[in-house]
């Protein structure tokens, strides 16, 4: 049975609004998140929800749904979701979220699509890749402001995807 079939097998809304808090939390390492209640996702345990849409007052965004490991789920909210809200440890926030109804869908930076569309063979080779392992990719790409730098992680990534270097 597909998801949606299945939900309304189960007879459950997808889609969760609630007033919450940002929280903060240290793991492996420091990090702020949402938590959601385990009735709030217990559905969305069973139809095996990976991926997310939603909006953090009024902010949208696409994220993973993490596990708390007692049946609760969570998200990450990272350094630009919070520095683009204004929104710090402690601030309520008003959050709506649903299934990602395009769970694989990798939102590309400018620089890298740029690169892959210059080089054939590579492009094949990158979206040939799973979500996750383009995700990571272009996480790495993203993860610095200055589009020089951007680019040339960009070249870096398409030649190592040509020599199967990738780790």
């Amino acid at each position: 049975m597909d998801q949606p079939q299945e939900a309304q097998a189960l007879g459950s809304n997808l889609n969760i609004s609630l007033e919450t808090e940002l929280k903060a939390a240290w793991g492996i390492i420091y990090y702020t998140h949402i938590v959601f209640p385990i009735t709030e996702v217990s559905t969305w345990k069973v139809l095996k929800v990976k991926r997310i849409v939603g909006t953090i007052n009024q902010m949208p965004f696409r994220l993973a749904l993490q596990s708390d490991g007692e049946g609760g789920s969570y998200i990450i909210v990272g350094k630009e979701l919070r520095d683009k809200g204004k929104l710090e440890v402690g601030s309520k926030v008003s959050v709506t979220i649903q299934p990602d109804p395009n769970p694989d869908t990798v939102d590309l930076e400018e620089e890298l699509l740029e690169v892959l569309a210059q080089d054939e063979e590579a492009s094949e080779k990158f979206f040939a890749l799973t979500a996750g392992k383009q995700r990571s990719l272009n996480y790495y790409i993203r993860s610095v402001k200055n589009i020089e730098t951007r680019l040339k992680r960009s070249f870096e990534i398409v030649d190592k995807i040509k020599r199967n270097a990738l780790s």
